[in-house]
């Protein structure tokens, strides 16, 4: 335990370290991925060589006023490097296979789209993010990671972490995240208020894949289909022309069925008895948020409508505020009605090498980000 002035911060090696009630009090039951059971869920998970991290800020009486999840992650960033040096870099890798094989150290709600922190109302958060800060730093030198990446953003939250500038952090802009504002009570509302094209293409899509007899179901319980939903990640893992890097396992899927209970459910695209495509929702009392999707090998058969639909059917059927579609396939997502939301990170490093490649980051992507579609009316 260190301490920084009167507050103490002690940096927790596993979640299960750490009481879920005092943890969850500060998380509150509008952040599901920021929780206990869904951190624990997937630091057992072993994603990748991912290792994880928790600082913990207490005041004198031993009271909890902030955490984080922390966790270094080793990333292949000659993926972002523009198309010229490419080339370069893989005759380099011939010599030096590691070359830009980078261990990251990131603070963020891990393997979805959320910053990292939880701080108790009422409390100045200066001090705090300075404590949890000062951990994120230990961890890096300790680890060994060259680059900090406090990341996941949106613009309403930038103003209340703009210390970190002061502590020698540069903001980057990240590739923004797909996502919906609930704001009908019902689906056929949803519906109603898009503009006719959009409406007819939705509907279109789901009459050819019903022709096909297929249909999606919700399932509440979903450890025995760990198997084919990795194989199905695997192959929309191949296919993607984004930044690869998280490696899902068969673990991901049974700890998430198993800890969080009714707040992980899974979409099933199904065609007769055989499973064709799958997605992971987790849901929570503000928002439903999409994470893995997969699909078997083929065409797409509409796969990937018939579960955004899903998804946005039952986002509005909880009366979500927010349907969180993530990163990519965002022509797709667009089509749905969801918005391209500007996302955010802080970073740090001390090779100047490496904070010009954060800054590529975003432009690496941007020939394949689409133009937003006005799906909707107006006025809504």
């Amino acid at each position: 335990m260190v301490a920084v002035g009167e507050l103490r911060v002690e940096i927790f090696r596993s979640i299960v370290e750490l009481d879920a009630g005092h943890w969850d009090e500060l998380v509150g039951t509008r952040v599901v991925i920021r929780s206990h059971a869904y951190l624990r869920a997937i630091e057992a998970a072993g994603v990748n060589d991912c290792r994880y991290f928790y600082p913990v800020v207490t005041d004198a009486a031993g009271r909890m006023l902030g955490h984080c999840c922390v966790y270094t992650i080793t990333t292949d960033l000659a993926q972002i490097l523009p198309a010229a040096l490419a080339p370069i870099a893989r005759l380099i890798r011939k010599r030096w296979p590691g070359f830009l094989q980078v261990k990251i150290t990131e603070c963020a709600s891990p393997h979805v789209i959320g910053h990292g922190f939880s701080l108790r109302e009422g409390v100045p958060r200066g001090p705090v993010l300075k404590a949890l800060e000062s951990a994120i730093a230990r961890i890096a030198r300790e680890e060994g990671s060259p680059l900090v990446v406090i990341r996941d953003f949106r613009t309403d939250e930038l103003a209340g972490f703009s210390s970190l500038a002061a502590r020698g952090y540069q903001r980057v802009s990240s590739l923004p995240q797909a996502r919906i504002r609930v704001r009908w009570r019902s689906y056929e509302e949803y519906l109603a208020a898009m503009r006719s094209r959009y409406r007819k293409d939705l509907r279109r899509r789901l009459r050819r894949a019903a022709a096909q007899g297929q249909d999606v179901r919700v399932a509440t319980a979903f450890g025995d289909l760990a198997p084919r939903c990795v194989a199905q990640v695997h192959l929309a893992y191949e296919r993607s022309r984004g930044i690869k890097r998280e490696v899902l396992g068969s673990a991901y899927y049974r700890n998430l069925d198993a800890a969080l209970g009714e707040h992980s459910l899974l979409l099933l695209a199904e065609r007769g008895e055989r499973l064709m495509g799958h997605g992971m929702v987790l849901v929570d009392d503000a928002h439903m948020v999409a994470t893995s999707f997969g699909r078997e090998a083929g065409p797409a058969g509409d796969i990937w409508f018939q579960l955004l639909d899903a998804a946005v059917r039952m986002g509005i059927e909880r009366q979500s505020e927010y349907i969180n579609l993530g990163l990519g396939s965002y022509e797709a997502k667009s089509l749905m009605g969801a918005e391209l939301e500007p996302l955010y990170c802080w970073c740090r490093s001390r090779f100047a090498l490496l904070n010009w490649l954060m800054k590529l980051v975003p432009r690496a992507m941007e020939p394949t980000l689409p133009r937003v579609h006005r799906v909707f009316r107006s006025p809504e």
